[in-house]
């Protein structure tokens, strides 16, 4: 039976762009603010579709707490070979040719968590908000999509992921008011805090600071 207690890190060696199959690592070429030419070296993939501004989506997915009280947030546990460890992350994944990002987002969330879901626009935005996450080293960049889960209808009663074969994946919810403590108490027991994860819960745990 699978279990993420059983995943590890074999061996790392180096990987030759010809060979890769996801990533490549590119040299920059470009001109500094004091008008000298320079060469920087960075991550690129190898995936992101030619109509796509980003190479992937997270997906932040909430529902209302069975009280009615506050609002939970849907988390994943899932090994991460880079990491060499289980990482806490929202639901995410790579956008396909001729898709929307909200779409990816709803097709994602089917994917890995089994439930449906509706897209919000956060702000009275029309789109989403981009970010880089390593633009001092790569190209990758994301956009966070919000999506409200009824989990009172029908089809999320007893939802049914649809992972791939390589995949295996853990979800569970936690309240949001509570998400920094139990990152927290996550990252004692020795898993992987993901970034958008991290600056989620800090920002969660600042607003706090300032109600105060």
């Amino acid at each position: 039976m699978n279990s993420l207690s059983t995943a590890k890190v074999l061996s790392v060696k180096p990987l030759d762009n010809k060979d890769a199959r996801w990533l490549n690592i590119v040299q920059i070429e470009y001109q500094g603010t004091d008008g000298e030419v320079r060469t920087w070296e960075a991550m690129r993939r190898t995936t992101r579709p030619k109509d796509s501004p980003v190479d992937a989506v997270h997906i932040i997915a909430t529902r209302n707490t069975a009280d009615g009280s506050g609002v939970e947030v849907l988390l994943e546990k899932q090994f991460r070979p880079p990491a060499g460890k289980v990482v806490i992350e929202f639901p995410a994944g790579l956008v396909d040719p001729n898709e929307t990002l909200e779409e990816c987002a709803l097709r994602e969330l089917k994917e890995e968590t089994g439930y449906l879901g509706e897209v919000v626009l956060p702000g009275g935005g029309k789109e989403p908000l981009i970010f880089h996450s390593a633009p001092a080293s790569s190209f990758s960049c994301a956009a966070t999509i919000n999506v409200r889960i009824n989990t009172n209808l029908l089809e999320n009663q007893n939802p049914q992921p649809q992972l791939e074969e390589n995949e295996f994946i853990e979800c569970f919810w936690t309240p949001v008011k509570d998400i920094y403590a139990e990152l927290r108490r996550l990252q004692a027991k020795g898993h992987a805090i993901d970034g958008k994860v991290g600056a989620f819960a800090e920002g969660i745990e600042t607003s706090k600071l300032w109600q105060s």
